[in-house]
């Protein structure tokens, strides 16, 4: 766009009226003229050109320093992940021996649960057994 504009502006200048001078009056001059146009024209329009290739040079410098700063959070999230998911193989490893231990521990209680229940009934069964006697025994005193 710019370079069109330039080239514009140096083609009206190159078509502007020549004044009518001794340094201008031969058309070796009106050439040299159109030619120093031309050059400074190029000129401006180089000029032009190298401040858009540096302002495009330093958004690329500025992408890349964003892109590295980017790379560089991936990596520390990367790192951080992965100890996170060790610590939690490490977490899940304790629960399960602690679900396996208390499996355990249920079991034994369970067992334990059940000798007391059939000793109490068997003490139940000796109360009454007793208790039975004890009647007979009553009975047999008041026969005598």
């Amino acid at each position: 766009k710019r370079r069109m504009e330039t080239k514009e502006k140096a083609e009206a200048e190159s078509e502007a009226p020549v004044p009518d001078n001794d340094n201008c009056t031969s058309m070796e001059s009106l050439d040299k003229l159109e030619l120093e146009l031309n050059a400074k024209s190029l000129e401006f329009e180089a000029d032009s050109d190298m401040s858009d290739l540096e302002a495009t040079a330093d958004q690329l410098e500025q992408v890349m320093k964003n892109m590295e700063t980017l790379l560089l959070d991936v990596e520390e999230l990367r790192s951080s992940c992965s100890d996170q998911a060790g610590e939690l193989l490490q977490v899940a490893a304790d629960l399960r021996q602690q679900q396996e231990d208390l499996r355990k521990n249920y079991t034994q209680l369970s067992q334990e649960l059940q000798e007391i229940m059939d000793s109490v009934e068997d003490l139940f069964g000796t109360k009454s057994a007793f208790e039975a006697k004890e009647k007979e025994a009553e009975k047999l005193n008041r026969l005598l």
